[in-house]
């Protein structure tokens, strides 16, 4: 087989967030609802920003305690049906007449029916200690954790492709290993 190199797959293993971080994140969140609507759903139901900053308010059912982002149909907690409550009371009060289909909406784009922008997303979380990325990986590490590190679970549950759900269980024995070489 000419041309064709094997190679060495290289992955991080992601680490789980402080204590301070995550105390950070959830007192920030609790001074701006707009920032509270988009922490909830990557820190607890672990959403990527993407999916977050598009999410329809269609795949929010408050009544039934369902957040539906990409056909997943989590159960929806209390501290994320809160923060939706809390951020369509803020739009309510800023956007009136707004008929954007989307839960989180800006002044450019409350008059559109297009979703919120990385810049907008970037700028908003900016002033956290750690970004959605990190707040979705803490989170599905803690799920690894509570899973047995059952990749099989992990990949229903949050819709992660072979790669991810490796990076996670690697993640959880290694740390596991770690803490039984120290006693």
């Amino acid at each position: 087989m000419h041309g064709i190199k094997g190679g060495r797959l290289t992955t991080t293993i992601p680490a789980s967030l402080t204590t301070e971080e995550v105390e950070a994140v959830a007192q920030a969140a609790l001074q701006d609802p707009a920032l509270r609507v988009v922490v909830a759903p990557s820190g607890i139901h672990a959403l990527a920003a993407h999916q977050t900053r598009t999410l329809l308010l269609g795949q929010v059912d408050l009544a039934g305690y369902r957040l539906d982002p990409a056909n997943l149909n989590h159960p929806l907690d209390e501290y994320t049906a809160d923060a939706i409550t809390d951020y369509l009371a803020y739009r309510r009060d800023h956007w009136p007449n707004s008929t954007n289909p989307h839960l989180p909406i800006s002044w450019n784009t409350a008059t559109t029916t297009t979703a919120v922008g990385t810049f907008w997303l970037d700028k908003l979380v900016r002033p956290l200690p750690v970004g959605l990325d990190q707040l979705r990986q803490d989170r599905i590490l803690e799920e690894t954790i509570a899973s047995g590190a059952d990749s099989q679970h992990l990949t229903h549950v949050f819709s992660l492709g072979a790669t991810t759900s490796l990076r996670c269980t690697t993640a959880v024995a290694v740390s596991a290993a770690e803490c039984d070489v120290q006693r």
